[in-house]
């Protein structure tokens, strides 16, 4: 067992490239409130959707809301683990839902995932394959080698081999936060870093 004085040495290949542009980083987006107010502020959709969704005029929505609206205007199952994930995620303030400028944040993405899952679903099954997958992630910019693709897809569901939308939706975070994380440590974009034992377990912890 490694001490908390060893060192890991992480890198990327440079033909994957980074997640998505310098600008649209997400977990750059989410660690700032005042930047949320930049994207979609004030703009009619948003608030016709959060309410809609906030069932309870609590003025924030819940893992459960999220669900249920995921479900009716998507038509897609969407796992209530996903949903407590995504909360999670946009929840700035930590007040158990998510309010209406966290919510312009997570309109914002939803809809640049959803416009690229779409893409690739022309038939509504559902799901993505293997290669759906690739060409649905290069569209947002996301550039990975055959194997990393076919471990996501096998990670998910290793016996269909298939990603769901809620899945490719919790991905997309999961990478975007571990990418932002490791180019905030490679300042030179060197596709390498050396990191402590625990910086990396703090890595590992603050994206889940």
């Amino acid at each position: 067992m490694a001490d908390a004085t060893s060192e890991f040495k992480l890198s990327q290949d440079k033909k994957r490239g980074f997640f998505m542009r310098e600008s649209t980083v997400l977990s750059s987006i989410t660690r700032d409130r005042e930047a949320t107010s930049k994207i979609e502020s004030n703009h009619p959709a948003v608030e016709k959707w959060f309410q809609s969704m906030d069932t309870k005029q609590e003025g924030k929505i819940s893992s459960k809301e999220l669900q249920q609206a995921f479900e009716t205007f998507q038509g897609k199952h969407f796992s209530d683990s996903a949903c407590k994930f995504v909360v999670r995620i946009f929840d700035l303030d930590r007040n158990g839902g998510i309010d209406i400028k966290e919510f312009e944040t997570l309109y914002y993405y939803i809809k640049i995932w959803l416009k690229a899952f779409n893409n690739f679903d022309k038939e509504g099954k559902g799901f993505l394959n293997e290669s759906e997958l690739d060409y649905c992630l290069r569209q947002l910019d996301i550039h990975f080698s055959p194997e990393f693709i076919r471990f996501l897809i096998t990670r998910n569901n290793p016996v269909a081999k298939m990603m769901s939308l809620d899945q490719f939706i919790i991905t997309c975070i999961q990478i975007q936060r571990f990418t932002d994380e490791f180019k905030s440590r490679d300042p030179e974009y060197t596709g390498n870093i050396n990191i402590k034992y625990e910086d990396f377990l703090e890595l590992i912890l603050r994206c889940f």
